[in-house]
């Protein structure tokens, strides 16, 4: 079995960097500027929020074509210039106020923010780790959590002394910094082209057989599974909308951010659990628990306006990102077989991100029309319910569980 080098922990650094950078701050710490914004220029919160929607939508379509452009063209190309572009992109937003300026930058953030997120982070996590790949995927992802926490209530303080133009211009220098370890450190996304095995290689992985990637991409348990994937990653957009919620509940701004740092603090805490879990438990098992979390969660954030209750109703609300970023993976891997990952997360990937992307603005219109976040958590609820239902259905319906390992 091969041992890890100096090099398998420095890439796993530079990649919770870009984990911080693609998620913790360009997705995480938007809901700060929901609401300063859409009051400065007199926009509806939903409207403004649709920038995200979009921003999710094209990062969605991306995961496709990503895999295979990641196969054709240096990936440390592809990062540079899409990590400057992500950066330019996010300054823009301090220049511009109107509707549709800010959903042209949301369209080319999206496209430039995809090729440093979620898949192609998975994709380099699977060929550098094989042993303990639940513990380096938490590792990772929990820096988009961490980056969440800390920068949220930083970029509020901004936006309150300074304007949220000023805000944006911050966002993207945090951008900056958490994406340049990545760009200045060589490494490329397979091992082998550095001199390496991956960390728990054994000889046995290179005699699988070329037939195990092969197989139809779709059938009843990806369909079940794909519908999983899209209630999950919903309910993360509520997060966003926590410190709208807390002043309409009448919590002071401070204490309304307070409640998406908690949800950020959930949310690290969390994606480190899931990731040990899953080690040591099955990734099934692990986000069956989860889901519970999540459900107390929204039961803590409907009972009131007791502002301890709230802020670890946000926490435990928070472990749904937990599932987004790291359950989704490796249940992916576990389910489907490390194989046929390359051709089956996308797909995966992109029903996630269509799910965040439609219930960022779904949400803001819910609070718009109805004057109350309520209904949104009550339907989140539901929505719990329904991806319990659909994961153990691709459990039981599952054709490759004979194959899958840490189920």
């Amino acid at each position: 079995m091969t041992k890890t080098s100096h090099k398998h922990w420095i890439v796993l650094a530079v990649l919770c960097g870009l984990a911080a950078s693609s998620i913790g701050i360009s997705i995480n710490s938007s809901g700060v500027f929901y609401t300063p914004v859409a009051e400065a220029l007199g926009l509806y919160r939903g409207s403004f929020s649709l920038h995200m929607t979009i921003f999710s939508m094209v990062t969605a379509l991306s995961a496709f074509f990503i895999p295979k452009i990641m196969e054709k063209i240096s990936y440390k190309r592809i990062l540079v210039i899409s990590c400057l572009i992500a950066v330019a992109g996010t300054a823009l937003m301090a220049l511009t106020t109107h509707l549709v300026g800010f959903y042209v930058l949301g369209a080319l953030r999206g496209l430039a923010t995809s090729f440093f997120s979620i898949v192609p982070l998975t994709l380099i996590i699977n060929q550098w780790f094989v042993e303990k790949h639940g513990l380096a995927t938490s590792l990772v992802f929990g820096f988009s959590g961490l980056a969440g926490s800390i920068c949220s209530p930083i970029l509020s303080y901004v936006i309150e002394q300074y304007g949220w133009q000023i805000g944006y211009l911050v966002k993207a220098v945090i951008l900056l910094v958490l994406c340049l370890p990545a760009m200045l450190y060589p490494f490329h996304t397979d091992p082998t082209l550095d001199g390496l095995k991956p960390y728990g290689y054994q000889e046995a992985v290179e005699k699988k057989t070329a037939s195990s990637s092969q197989g139809a991409v779709l059938s009843l348990a990806m369909i079940l599974f794909l519908g999983f994937s899209f209630l999950a990653s919903c309910l993360t957009s509520l997060t966003q909308h926590f410190p709208g919620y807390g002043e309409s509940l009448g919590l002071s701004a401070t204490l309304s951010t307070l409640l998406l740092s908690a949800g950020m603090v959930g949310n690290i805490v969390s994606k480190l659990v899931m990731g040990v879990l899953s080690d040591w438990m099955g990734a099934l098992k692990a986000n069956v628990a989860f889901l519970g979390i999540i459900a107390i969660g929204v039961l803590f954030m409907l009972s009131g306006s007791h502002p301890i209750l709230l802020l670890a109703g946000a926490f435990l609300f928070g472990s749904g990102y937990a599932i987004g970023a790291v359950g989704l993976p490796l249940l992916t891997k576990a389910f489907f077989s490390a194989e046929r990952y390359a051709r089956i997360f996308p797909y995966v990937s992109f029903m996630s991100n269509l799910g965040a992307a439609l219930s960022l603005s779904l949400v803001g219109y819910i609070y718009d029309i109805f004057g109350s976040y309520f209904y949104a958590f009550w339907i989140g609820l539901g929505m719990l319910g329904l991806c319990l239902i659909l994961v153990l259905l691709t459990y039981w319906k599952n054709p490759y569980r004979s194959e899958a390992k840490s189920i």
